[in-house]
Order: structure tokens, then sequence, then C-alpha cells
């Protein structure tokens, strides 16, 4: 029988997630030797400066620009009749008088 290998390419790139549980661990280990908050500042701390730089140490993501996109707003010869019956009827509504009083 004959083995195959084959090699595969894998990004070097670090994960945020990882470094931050491997940053926050570390800060709490270092922290509890002070006491039970500094080993909750230290895994705060740790957490977050592992994540930030994973996440500074990644390579930006490609963006493309969309194709622009151009709207014709130019007057069409085609009137729409319908368009007159939106216009509001004038009412006349009367105000009522002193002498209506009950």
């Amino acid at each position: 029988m004959t083995e195959e290998q084959t090699e595969t390419a894998v990004d070097a790139e670090p994960n945020p997630k990882t470094t931050a549980a491997v940053g926050g661990f570390v800060g709490t280990v270092l922290g509890s030797r002070l006491s039970r908050g500094g080993a909750l500042v230290g895994g705060l701390v740790g957490g977050t400066f592992g994540y930030l730089a994973a996440a500074t140490g990644r390579s930006p993501v490609d963006t493309t620009d969309p194709e622009p996109v151009a709207i014709d707003v130019a007057d069409s010869e085609d009137t729409d009749t319908d368009s007159d019956a939106s216009v509001a009827e004038e009412i006349d509504i009367e105000e009522p008088s002193a002498d209506d009083e009950d």
C-alpha cells in the first residue's frame, strides 16, 4: 500500500477569540496572586489585550465597491389621471356660535 501525503496551506492569522481566552487565563492566574479582585481585573485586562492584539494582527478584509446605480428622474410624458384624485377638497366647517351653548 502506498500512502499519499498532501500539504494544505493554513493561514497563520491569529484568532481573536482564542488569544482573548489565553490572555484572560494568564491575567486571571497572575491577578490571583494578589486577591480575588485582582484575578477578576487581571482576567478582564488580559482578555481585552489578547483580543486587541489578535484583531490588529489580522489582515483587513478586501472590500469591493459596488457598481454605481443610475436613477433617471426625468419627467415622463405619461400623465396619470389618478393624481388629481389625491387633491383634498375644501370643506367649510362652521364654528359653533355663542348662542348654541346648552
